[in-house]
């Protein structure tokens, strides 16, 4: 039986000289951020491991990506941008929204990146963001003020589903989500582990004269 042979993953995704007219100008980290991009309309890195090659991702680690990703010519066409377990936080939240490359994606998923009601803040003011459909905020340490900035948000008005599934909005961020203008156009609203307990907010939820649209409510 021949012997299966360990791969060194990142030195396979940094040897590479298929990288169209940018070859060899790309410095290791950013060949990883080209190697992410799927059909030139993904870009997906779910954790820190090809950049940090150990333990949890830091703040830092988070910012830097951020910078890396927002300064990358290469992501000017992705429709679909999806960062989680990197540690955005608030601070990489606001590079990401400052890029002149990042197009306007209909798929958002920042799950996972300590962004806190601040990063939240951030990207619900953020008009770069104003063409998304699919918005996923999954444990983000959320509060109800957060919830109270995606309520009000000028720019998720396209919102079609939104995953916040272990945050900490509770029934004073369930009832302004109830009441919200903006994302009159939800289909899809995951609220679960949210420490939602009152009867009052799952009634305002589910009766909501706002989300009329809603086909999925998850509450728990």
């Amino acid at each position: 039986m021949k012997k299966i042979q360990n791969i060194n993953w990142e030195a396979l995704v940094n040897d590479g000289e298929n990288y169209g007219d940018t070859k060899g100008k790309l410095s290791p980290e950013e060949k990883i951020i080209f190697e992410a991009i799927k059909d030139n309309t993904v870009l997906k890195i779910q954790d820190s491991f090809l950049f940090t090659q150990r333990g949890p991702a830091t703040a830092e680690h988070g910012e830097k990506l951020a910078a890396l990703i927002a300064n990358f010519e290469a992501i000017k066409k992705i429709k679909t941008l999806i960062l989680t377990h990197n540690h955005i936080g608030p601070g990489g939240a606001r590079i990401l929204t400052e890029s002149a490359f990042l197009p306007k994606v209909t798929y958002l998923h920042l799950g996972s990146n300590h962004l806190g009601d601040e990063g939240v803040k951030i990207i619900a003011q953020a008009e770069m963001f104003s063409e998304v459909k699919t918005l996923n905020l999954e444990c983000n340490g959320i509060t109800a003020e957060g919830a109270k900035a995606l309520a009000q948000s000028p720019v998720f008005t396209k919102v079609t589903s939104l995953n916040m599934v272990d945050n900490r909005v509770g029934d004073e961020g369930a009832l302004a989500i109830a009441d919200s203008d903006a994302l009159a156009n939800l289909t899809y609203l995951h609220l679960g582990g949210n420490r939602i307990k009152s009867d009052e907010a799952k009634k305002a939820l589910k009766e909501s004269q706002k989300l009329t649209q809603l086909e999925t409510l998850k509450v728990f």
